[in-house]
């Protein structure tokens, strides 16, 4: 029987279905079926994918399915193979209960065409600033091997989408997170062919100097709404220029691109997997740290078994750039892959990991932005060192559950939803000094903003909510065995009061808009200026009646300040252009929040907002 691995297409008039047979890789089959619209267009409906416990094998056959539709509906059925001319492959659909408008209970025929050996189809573009050297292909196994290929590996054929160009040198001296999201949605909406808000299989990936923090290496964005899982950048000045540099950054690329098509860190508590030698582990933290030699002599340019198989044969939103908000599948976790947590999980009590609310208290207006302090103490009696970026959630190593509480009982802990935030960043190892000694009794504190996420507003509803932070570090027992110390906090229960006005009612319009929920994330970017405006009026009409103390302006005029003090780059019809900020301009804004003001913050957020609002003041 010839091999009949690959992509195939086809329809039977009203249904059009896309088949990916893999049975000498994943021994899976997977697809997608879609209805085909009056304008050419196909209206995704349901994905398919056959049994756990039912390897494919080549050939025709029969197999048990599952059934996926939107949002997550499920049912079962089954896939029939026929046998079929060469490049023709005869199947039958059925699924056994109603799912998504699709007949079931009886058979969907229809004779597909092999289109390719790649499951699925990914265009690329690709900007790289000037003096940046993309990667060079690498020698593995006697074989070149380039970030298109590591993907190709994967299922993907890759192909360029758009116009790429290259972005000048010395446009920003370094890149934050504001500055990236805005010339990402500008190439998206100027170049691309595609929406913000589409859901398609392109990826828009820029290549730059350097950011603004010094260990990252990259960031992905998920917005929703806006920019989901569509845009990254891989900063290729972070990454030393040694001989196995080019292997470092075509591994960092292609981490970020996995991220992209909604790939974890391996290393992340619910993955459990620091063991790992797949595209998205950190060399310098795989078997909890210090063996950064081992990874890369294990490192075969590959994925891991589950990571492979969620990004050939998951359901389409699921994997889709545009489609499930990142981190919101469990592909690890289905029993679909073969993955097993390899790290055992230990409860520490070296640590205090504490959230402090507003020093207005918890209560929390509608649509008012939620800030909080995380503060990690060392209980232990030894001097311990410990990353900077341990308490920030957009580093995967901090996780914030918030569960509400609805009724007179609350929700179980299991039923907690994890807040996922816009930006994920991936980081570089350490370099001699840059970790902090935390001495027995000292503590160090970070602010959460945990308005807007990438499954959308956090606290949308009124009511109270639990707010759970969880830590965990990697370390080694007495023995050598890598272990997690979790390290989790008390929760802290915030409310959110209902509108107490229509004309709160109607500012809800406002605050709950994506853009404005980004706008809010980012501390302002040049791109949202339609939050902007939007927000500014907001502002006026509120301020003239309670003044700074109104908590929702504190929130606006203190991102208005960070806004205004930022340079911007924006890419129009007539190339890239740098926009300077005005720190005079900042320095007022910011300057204006007084300590009554202020306490619609948490104590960190405050305490900072005044120290750049007086170093602002100096300089200006």
């Amino acid at each position: 029987m010839p091999n009949l691995d690959g992509l195939y297409e086809g329809d039977n008039g009203d249904l059009a279905i896309v088949l990916r047979v893999d049975a000498n890789g994943s021994a899976v089959i997977s697809g997608d079926v879609f209805r085909r619209q009056p304008d050419g267009r196909n209206a995704y409906i349901a994905s398919l994918r056959t049994a756990p416990g039912s390897p494919v094998t080549t050939g025709a056959g029969q197999w048990p399915v599952a059934w996926q539709s939107v949002p997550g509906t499920r049912t079962t059925g089954s896939l029939a193979i026929g046998e079929g001319a060469e490049g023709a492959l005869p199947v039958v659909l059925r699924l056994d209960e109603p799912l998504g408008g699709l007949p079931f209970r009886t058979d969907l025929a229809a004779t597909l065409t092999r289109k390719g050996d790649a499951l699925r189809l990914l265009g690329l573009e690709i900007e790289v600033e000037q003096g940046v050297t993309p990667p060079n292909p690498v020698t593995f196994q006697g074989e070149n091997v380039d970030f298109g290929g590591c993907l190709a590996a994967a299922g993907f054929a890759v192909g360029a989408v758009g116009t790429t160009s290259s972005i000048p040198a010395g446009l920003a001296s370094s890149w934050d997170d504001s500055m990236l999201y805005s010339v990402l949605s500008d190439i998206m909406l100027i170049k691309g062919d595609a929406s913000l808000r589409a859901v398609t299989w392109e990826l828009h990936l820029l290549l730059l100097s350097r950011a603004a923090e010094p260990r990252l290496l990259g960031v992905m964005f998920d917005a929703e709404g806006l920019l989901q899982r569509q845009g990254a950048a891989v900063f290729a000045g972070a990454i030393p220029n040694k001989a196995n540099r080019d292997r470092k950054l075509v591994q960092t690329i292609v981490h970020e691109l996995g991220h992209a098509l909604n790939l974890a860190h391996r290393f992340e508590r619910a993955v459990g997997r620091a063991d790992s030698t797949s595209f998205m582990n950190y060399d310098w933290k795989y078997r909890g740290g210090g063996q950064e030699e081992a990874y890369w002599e294990g490192f075969d340019f590959t994925f891991d078994a589950d990571e492979l198989e969620f990004l050939r044969h998951g359901p389409q939103l699921q994997v889709v750039p545009g489609g499930a908000a990142f981190h919101s599948v469990r592909y690890w976790a289905d029993g679909t892959g073969g993955h097993v947590s390899s790290v055992p999980e230990i409860a520490s009590d070296a640590f205090r990991l504490t959230l402090t609310a507003p020093a207005g208290g918890p209560l929390f207006r509608f649509g008012q932005p939620v800030f909080l302090t995380v503060t990690l103490e060392n209980r232990g009696t030894a001097e311990v060192e410990v990353e900077r970026e341990f308490l920030d959630p957009k580093a995967g190593v901090l996780e914030i559950l918030v569960r509400r509480r609805t009724g007179t009982r609350a929700e179980t802990e299991t039923e907690a939803v994890p807040f996922t935030p816009i930006a994920q960043r991936c980081l570089a190892d350490l370099q001699e000094g840059e970790a902090l000694a935390l001495a027995p009794g000292a503590s160090i504190s970070n602010n959460l903003n945990l308005t807007f996420g990438s499954g959308g507003f956090t606290f949308a509803e009124p009511g109270d909510y639990d707010v759970i932070p969880v830590l965990g570090i990697y370390g080694r027992t007495p023995l050598g065995d890598v272990v997690q110390w979790v390290v989790q906090g008390e929760p802290l229960r915030i409310r959110v009061a209902h509108p107490q006005s229509l004309a709160e009612e109607g500012d809800a319009t406002v605050l709950r808009r994506p853009d404005v929920g980004a706008w809010f994330a980012l501390g302002g970017a040049a791109a949202l200026e339609g939050a902007r405006d939007a927000l500014a009026e907001v502002r006026e009409r509120r301020q003239a009646k309670e003044g700074l103390l109104d908590p929702v302006v504190a929130a606006i005029v203190r991102a208005e300040g960070i806004a205004a003090n930022r340079t911007s780059v924006r890419l129009g019809d007539k190339g890239f252009t740098r926009y300077e900020g005005d720190p005079e301009v900042a320095a007022q804004l910011l300057g204006s929040l007084d300590e009554r003001a202020l306490r619609a913050f948490d104590p960190h957020t405050a305490r900072q907002t005044t120290l750049l609002a007086d170093r602002l003041k100096a300089l200006s």
